[in-house]
């Protein structure tokens, strides 16, 4: 019989994961991979075994036979079995003829999905019972608590909810499906084991050194005395074979996040991260009583400057006033780059909570001191800046127009925020000569000029 608190399944083509639900809710224990479409789980099968393969059917539609050949090659001794609509009930009828082993009608319950699984695997409609599929060798080996962890269904949660931190989530949770007894722990690979503390054991998984896809961490099991170690060994080595897939998916989704919120010219963050970035740092504010600046500035007849020296020397000068900007702001703020020539930068105050009292009001359009500051900065490093591709004359030949707006006072949101001050560099800054910036409420800040001095106490 068929122990399927050990089921290790492939689900192919599960496009809208009803099935999986109903999977999940059949056998909460079970380890499930989920794949998108038949060339996915051919790939899987050649270095993966699974108990059962559950495939959707209307793919395989053109070549049924091709495929599902393939598909029971590959699955070995385990089971395979198809899933569709009504309509598609003949055709898995004939594939039932080329090594499939059974098909459930969709919408499945539970007790379909128990009673097609339960049956012995290979061949079940062709009476050649063949034996039951062997459960892999940390399951077959790993009673009681170790057997409970429904591993796949852990590492499956933590990739879809917490895609950046999945390997954390991991052994967050499997600690969380073990007894207070038992600990799932990882420290660095160089880092001696944990010492095992009285009437109990501690069990190691060291990562191979120089393999692919290693999981770079080593893994400690800490149990009681009682416990089977040969088991927990084979649930370590089990665990950590997971969290090296985890661990290489988490990474390309790293890198692919990364290259979604970046400008790949200048390495800012680009336009969409901006949005996202302004909207969920003007909530932080609200709640923790801090003002957010938004300064939007573009360089002056930067056209000009890809017609007359060719858009290789205007990339170079976005790079480098890119760079220059990021050199001025604090680490915590940021600097995007929206489009063509035309940046933003987000000013807010890194601190704690404030407690709640009445602020003195700053007069409308006025913004705190730290912005104009690093304001000030910037314009005299563009000012002083050589851009070689300008030939000769490149120091000091570059000039910017912005618009400065502030959050609350100006706007109380994000897309309010990014009118006020598009409408101080178009109407305000663009309209008066360039080279400046306008605040909201009229104030202009001339970059070709000194900062202007604080008025005397006297």
């Amino acid at each position: 019989m068929v122990r399927l608190s050990h089921e290790r399944v492939l689900l192919v083509g599960d496009s809208d994961r009803q099935l999986y639900s109903v999977l999940m809710q059949a056998l909460p224990t079970a380890q499930v991979r989920c794949v998108p479409s038949l060339f996915d789980a051919i790939a899987e099968l050649t270095h993966e075994q699974y108990t059962t393969v559950l495939a959707a059917a209307e793919p395989m539609e053109r070549r049924p036979e091709a495929a599902v050949r393939t598909l029971r090659e590959l699955s070995g001794e385990g089971r395979l079995l198809l899933f569709g609509h009504p309509t598609l009930e003949p055709l898995s009828q004939k594939m039932l003829d080329f090594g499939c082993d059974d098909y459930l009608v969709t919408p499945v319950t539970a007790g379909d999905l128990l009673e097609a699984m339960g049956a012995p695997a290979a061949r079940i409609h062709r009476g050649a019972a063949a034996p039951a599929a062997l459960p892999s060798a940390a399951a077959a080996a790993t009673p009681g608590a170790l057997a409970q962890v429904p591993l796949g269904d852990i590492i499956l949660d933590a990739l879809v909810n917490s895609p950046q931190e999945a390997v954390d989530a991991v052994l967050k949770r499997v600690n969380a499906a073990l007894p207070p007894t038992i600990r799932l722990t990882c420290a660095p690979a160089s880092a001696a084991a944990p010492a095992a503390a009285a009437g109990s054991w501690v069990v190691s998984h060291q990562p191979a050194t120089g393999a692919n896809g290693c999981y770079p961490m080593a893994l400690h099991l800490s149990a009681p005395a009682d416990q089977d170690k040969n088991a927990a060994t084979a649930f370590l080595e089990d665990v950590a074979r997971h969290l090296a897939q985890v661990h290489l998916l988490q990474e390309r989704h790293g890198k692919l996040q990364h290259l979604a919120i970046t400008d790949d010219l200048t390495g800012l963050a680009n336009g969409r991260y901006f949005r996202h970035f302004l909207t969920k740092i003007i909530e932080k504010a609200r709640v923790m009583r801090f003002p957010v600046t938004l300064f939007l500035f573009d360089i002056d007849n930067f056209k000009s400057y890809n017609d007359q020296y060719g858009h290789g020397v205007g990339d170079e000068i976005l790079k480098q006033t890119a760079a220059l900007m990021r050199r001025c702001v604090r680490d915590h703020d940021l600097v995007a780059r929206i489009s063509g020539d035309e940046f933003a930068a987000v000013f807010w105050e890194k601190e704690g909570p404030r407690q709640p009292r009445e602020p003195k009001p700053l007069a409308p359009g006025r913004t705190p001191h730290e912005p104009q500051e690093i304001l000030d900065r910037f314009r005299k490093l563009l000012c002083s800046q050589i851009f070689p591709g300008l030939g000769p004359g490149g120091k000091g030949t570059l000039t910017i127009s912005g618009g400065l707006a502030v959050c609350p006072w100006d706007a109380q949101d994000a897309n309010g925020l990014i009118e006020a001050a598009d409408k101080q560099l178009m109407f305000g800054a663009k309209r008066s000569g360039r080279n400046s910036i306008h605040l909201v409420g009229g104030e202009c800040l001339p970059l070709n000029a000194d900062p202007p001095q604080k008025d005397s106490p006297h």
